[in-house]
């Protein structure tokens, strides 16, 4: 017999009133309806965002720094100038084609076939954001990158993604994709602080981007994600550099872009072999080492920052050129180097002036990584004067000449003469260097035979005053005291200035200040500057051809015999300081004045017993210098067109 079951073993579901169940059935519709709305809603307001957004006309690009480059006077370059940010525009047929294909194969492959924005990328990376539930991913194309690094901050945001996307389409619109991946290169970080494919070239490895392989070009590409995790140069990121290179290698084979046996290739390369060492930021950037550049170019900055400031010095983008010689510096480095390479060897200082005063080489001292005291510069460069010696002596004959003095006029030459109350008010005791009593000798032997007491008898009859102002017309720029050691080369003088002094003689009497630099513009020529050696009043030319005549003998027959340079009619003199203390050799051809000095700038030891020698002396190693530098100068520039007369300036 069927017994009905309890009422309370009825399933809940079956005493749902009729009420109830219409409002169970309704729910999901008005969730439905409410879901919508909100969709609408977020529709609706992107869409205006986007509306408004494309609006809004393309910002003007966010001011970067752009580096300023030094070229020698023949346009190589030989230095960069540099901020923070080290940036050296260049067109994009500049950039070889393997760093090219290296960025589009690794950074966005469809760049050639997309409107700005690829929507499968951003639908990736969108569905990586949900699943990690944090920051906003990649997904950027190039021209989004473009437009992140040229116009927008750095915020992730989705409103900063948005506005991207937006300009990168307005963009693709108003430029070819040329053009922008020629700004594109331009504008991204590479580390080591360079912006853009030629800056980075240069700083990872000391070559343009056009002259990169494919393993180099690789590299450089794979460094566009955070480049400060994969520098080779560390060993602790050397193997994810290695890793990233080698992916960038794939990406361009699958892209056909290079071979099987390309990527091979490429691949074995020792990376750590072919990219410079790290270097901590610098604002000069020497681009060609071991030819003693560094002195001479820190001249150039120092003078361009007290013309233009230092912004713009640093980032304002100026090309300058220099009045360097790039084979002439490299050649009076060796000659000093062929010295100072031997052990316990002095300093050498060499100064190279062309007969419109510019200075074509300058060595300042054979290490700047040990000293960047500029030993050419005296006190401009850091350091102190050094004591001319018998050099100053020919500035003595040129104001006696001034005086009524003739090269025939008689001096007394004793082996030793004390002249009362010369030195401070002290007695002033001179010796000749040979101790050879000559009796009365005419000025021009006393020149040629550098005799010191013939000079010291000179003193007597000159305006010592005179003497000072006749060596500030000649060039001189160190003060200088009226004293009759003067004469002498008592007083502390730059090498720079006796080679201007020389060369004003050279010049037949008139006077060019020594200039580096010879000419200053931006990119896009829109400035334009040169920069002429200073002129002024030197001595009158029957002086200058009297002294000329003069110092020809100490090079044929005198103290300066291991000047001469076969071919070449040479005029110079011989000076050696107070106990060997300084020794130099200072002269002049028909197309060049040299200046070499040789000496410890330190202590200012005497040198004595050292390379060979008992004592060196002007008419030694400085002399011997002497001739290279002027050799090499005249081989090197046998070629040269003259020098046009830059007397005149534009106006920036």
């Amino acid at each position: 017999m069927w017994v009905e079951p309890p009422r309370e073993a009825v399933p809940a579901e079956r005493h749902v009133s009729r009420a109830q169940r219409t409002d169970a059935h309704r729910t999901p519709v008005a969730w439905r309806r409410f879901l919508f709305l909100i969709l609408l809603f977020v529709v609706v307001g992107i869409g205006g965002a986007v509306r408004l957004l494309a609006a809004l006309p393309i910002p003007e690009p966010v001011g970067a720094d752009e580096t300023s480059i030094v070229f020698d006077r023949h346009g190589t370059p030989i230095a960069h100038l540099h901020a923070e940010q080290n940036r050296i525009p260049v067109s994009l047929e500049q950039v070889t084609p393997a760093l090219i294909d290296a960025v589009i194969a690794s950074e966005d492959r469809d760049y050639f076939r997309h409107p700005g924005v690829d929507p499968v990328a951003i639908g990736r990376a969108a569905w990586v954001d949900i699943r990690q539930q944090g920051e906003l991913q990649g997904g950027s194309t190039i021209t989004q990158q473009y437009v992140k690094n040229a116009f927008l901050d750095a915020d992730r945001t989705l409103i900063r993604k948005l506005r991207e996307a937006v300009l990168a389409i307005k963009i693709e619109r108003e430029l070819s994709k040329e053009e922008i991946l020629e700004r594109y290169l331009n504008v991204i970080y590479f580390g080591r602080g360079a912006y853009g494919v030629e800056a980075a070239s240069q700083v990872w490895f000391g070559m343009s981007a056009s002259e990169l392989d494919i393993g180099r070009a690789a590299y450089l590409a794979a460094l566009i994600r955070a480049p400060e995790l994969a520098d080779v140069s560390r060993p602790a990121q050397a193997e994810l550099a290695r890793q990233r290179r080698n992916g960038v290698l794939v990406a361009m084979f699958e892209e056909g872009y290079i071979t099987e046996g390309e990527l091979l290739a490429a691949r074995s390369t020792d990376l750590e072999a072919v990219t410079l060492p790290r270097e901590e930021n610098s604002s000069v950037q020497v681009l060609i080492d071991d030819v003693g550049l560094e002195h001479p170019l820190e001249m150039v900055r120092r003078e361009l920052i007290a013309r233009y400031g230092a912004a713009r010095v640093f980032a304002g983008g100026l090309r300058v050129t220099t009045t360097i010689d790039l084979d002439a510096q490299r050649s009076a480095f060796a000659a000093a180097r062929s010295v100072t390479d031997r052990d316990g060897a002095p300093e050498v200082a060499v100064v190279a002036l062309d007969d419109q005063g510019h200075i074509r080489a300058l060595v300042g001292g054979s290490d700047f990584s040990v000293s960047q005291v500029n030993l050419a510069t005296g006190v401009d460069g850091g350091g102190g004067g050094r004591q001319p010696g018998s050099v100053a002596k020919t500035i003595a004959v040129v104001a006696a000449l001034e005086q009524g003095f003739e090269m025939t006029s008689l001096l007394a030459a004793p082996a030793e003469m004390v002249v009362p109350a010369a030195d401070g008010g002290d007695d002033w005791t001179v010796r000749d260097s040979r101790a050879a009593e000559r009796g009365s000798i005419p000025l021009s032997t006393a020149l040629e035979v550098s005799s010191n007491t013939a000079f010291a008898t000179l003193s007597q009859g000159l305006d010592l005053e005179s003497l000072v102002e006749v060596s500030a017309r000649l060039g001189v720029t160190a003060e200088l005291r009226p004293f009759p050691s003067l004469v002498l080369g008592a007083q502390e003088v730059a090498v720079l200035d006796m080679a201007a002094a020389y060369s004003t003689i050279a010049r037949g009497g008139e006077r060019r200040s020594p200039a580096i630099v010879m000419s200053v513009t931006d990119q896009d020529e829109s400035f334009d500057e040169r920069w002429p050696s200073d002129r002024g009043d030197g001595v009158d030319s029957r002086v200058a051809d009297d002294v000329t005549v003069a110092l020809r003998a100490v090079v044929e027959t005198g103290t300066g015999r291991a000047a001469a340079v076969p071919g070449l009619a040479i005029s110079g003199k011989t000076g050696t300081s107070q106990e060997n203390r300084d020794a130099w050799f200072v002269g002049w051809s028909d197309r060049f004045t040299v200046a070499v000095w040789m000496g410890f700038p330190d202590d200012g030891r005497p040198m004595v017993d050292i390379l060979g020698l008992p004592a060196i002396t002007g008419g030694s190693f400085p002399a011997t210098i002497f001739s290279q530098v002027m050799a090499g100068l005249h081989e090197i520039t046998a070629d040269d067109p003259a020098d046009l007369d830059d007397a005149t300036e534009s106006t920036p």
